[in-house]
């Protein structure tokens, strides 16, 4: 339930700044994913690090290929996915005595974030984003009556 309310949320609040200020906060239901794992440092970090990832790798691919438009976003989406995946698989490898706890959330969400960044730029998004979020993440704990989300 809480899910839903964030992605609506997030619709709803991307959708009207958007309009309002220009720029988009990642994606539309990006901002209400990253609202539920705001205090989850490990995926807020993981996430993060693989958008970066996708979008230097978006980069790369577009000095040597022509990518544009939908083609720019599938592509970006299929990198994402793929750095999302791997940092799956290194969240549960070994190293030493540890194990690295840092992963991405989700699978699309790190492509959609770097779709944007790679469009708008990397702070016009992550202030948008930071924006929504901490707002959708507010309203969700008023909705609650004050109760911790998640």
């Amino acid at each position: 339930m809480i899910l839903a309310e964030s992605i609506a949320l997030g619709l709803l609040l991307s959708l009207y700044l958007s309009e309002v200020l220009g720029y988009v906060a990642g994606g539309l239901v990006v901002p209400g994913y990253i609202a539920l794992i705001l205090t989850r440092w490990d995926l807020l970090l993981g996430t993060l690090l693989a958008a970066f990832l996708t979008l230097g790798l978006l980069k790369l691919v577009s000095r040597y290929v022509l990518v544009y438009g939908r083609r720019r976003l599938f592509l970006a989406v299929v990198i994402g996915f793929f750095f999302s995946q791997a940092s799956q698989v290194l969240a549960q490898t070994p190293v030493g005595d540890m194990v690295l706890a840092v992963r991405a959330f989700g699978f699309i969400i790190p492509g959609l974030m770097a779709y944007w960044m790679d469009k708008q730029g990397v702070r016009a998004t992550l202030s948008m984003m930071l924006v929504v979020t901490v707002l959708i993440r507010l309203l969700l704990i008023l909705i609650h009556g004050g109760a911790p989300v998640l």
